[in-house]
């Protein structure tokens, strides 16, 4: 017979279902670290693979090169403008010849310079379009009517360079060259060259100019697609020392980027004395290419006969829409250093005495 505790034993170790079987595998040794349960961490090293591969000493025919050595890191490279000047006073011209671009950072779509002689010559030349090279050569030479060298030295030579990396978008300002022609030893009948980095200029001129703003040249004159008018009245107030203004409207505005609909526009005003600011006034937004504000400011004069003051007027057209960022469609200059139209209007209005003086005015690029 077989008694009740034997016919309760099994025949099968008996041992918890959640803990490993150690009949095949060796018993668990104790861990040597605080906790079993993670892996042993290495010693982080401060210093990065990379630069511990770069540390690493190579023997090339003989010599060895540590790592301060063989990291040493090039100057960055800007793009320079090789061109050649001549000067001849026999027929009191001055021959500007872009010659390439040179170092450019990429290869560009296409590039294009613009030359102007300021203020002489504000009207700009542009070259043709060079593309899809790294370094491309002009060739083409532009021809400025001068006078002495007296009257050249007066003057500074700005060549611009933008690139089209795109059909119909904006051109990217890649940077400029200014010479001042005082700088300058002018060797009669002797072309020189020169070859300068390009930098970006200061404030405005950092802004890119629209597709439709770029200049073409026919015959050897320049010409641009015109950005439309604007009609500015003024009025000198005696009395008082101001200046009133009133910006009526504009026409055949040009649009500055593809977007469908009518773009919005305003005008900032800026008074100026000796190139400084010295007040601002601002327009409210009108829509469309022919739009129309009806805004009359008020300008206080500085002390002293305004024939005689160093003023201007500066009206920057503004285009934008709404949820965008707004850009310069164009400028009016009106004043002593302004060009012909602007000093006409400015003498005009000093003569007139509170009499309106009112008239049309070409926007001029932003850039020039």
């Amino acid at each position: 017979a077989v008694s009740a505790p034997e016919l309760t034993k099994s025949t099968f170790p008996s041992r918890r279902l959640s803990s490993p079987s150690y009949e095949t595998s060796p018993p668990c040794q104790p861990s040597l670290h605080g906790r079993a349960s993670l892996p042993a961490i290495p010693k982080l090293s401060l210093v990065s693979k990379t630069k511990r591969a770069l540390e690493r000493r190579c023997t090339v025919t003989g010599d060895t090169f540590t790592y301060n050595e063989r990291t040493k890191m090039s100057p960055k490279l800007h793009p320079r403008l090789h061109f050649s000047l001549h000067f001849s006073p026999a027929n009191g011209t001055l021959t500007v010849t872009v010659l390439s671009l040179s170092s450019t950072p990429r290869k560009l779509g296409g590039v294009y310079v613009c030359l102007s002689l300021l203020p002489r010559c504000p009207e700009p030349f542009q070259t043709s379009v060079r593309r899809r090279s790294t370094s491309p050569e002009f060739g083409e030479s532009f021809l400025f009517q001068v006078g002495s060298v007296e009257d050249l030295q007066e003057c500074s030579l700005r060549l611009t360079v933008f690139a089209k990396d795109f059909p119909g978008l904006r051109d990217a300002l890649l940077g400029q060259v200014v010479l001042s022609c005082t700088d300058l030893d002018w060797e009669p009948d002797l072309p020189v060259r020169y070859a300068r980095d390009l930098t970006l200029p200061k404030g405005k001129l950092k802004k890119s100019l629209s597709s439709q703003d770029t200049y073409t040249r026919r015959s050897s004159t320049s010409s641009f697609k015109p950005l439309g008018q604007l009609f500015i009245l003024l009025q000198y107030q005696t009395l008082a020392h101001r200046i009133k203004v009133m910006v009526r409207k504009a026409e055949n505005l040009t649009k500055i980027n593809r977007m469908p609909g009518a773009p919005d526009h305003y005008v900032v005003i800026h008074l100026r004395q000796n190139g400084e600011v010295i007040g601002t006034k601002e327009t409210k937004v009108a829509s469309g290419c022919n739009a129309v504000w009806n805004a009359p400011f008020l300008f206080d004069m500085p002390p002293g006969e305004i024939q005689k003051l160093p003023l201007s007027l500066e009206f920057v057209v503004m285009q934008g829409r709404i949820y965008t960022k707004s850009s310069v469609l164009g400028h009016v200059l009106i004043g002593q250093n302004a060009p012909e139209a602007g000093q006409v209007h400015w003498k005009d209005m000093c003569s007139r005495g509170q009499v309106e003086s009112a008239r049309w005015h070409a926007i001029q690029p932003d850039w020039l």
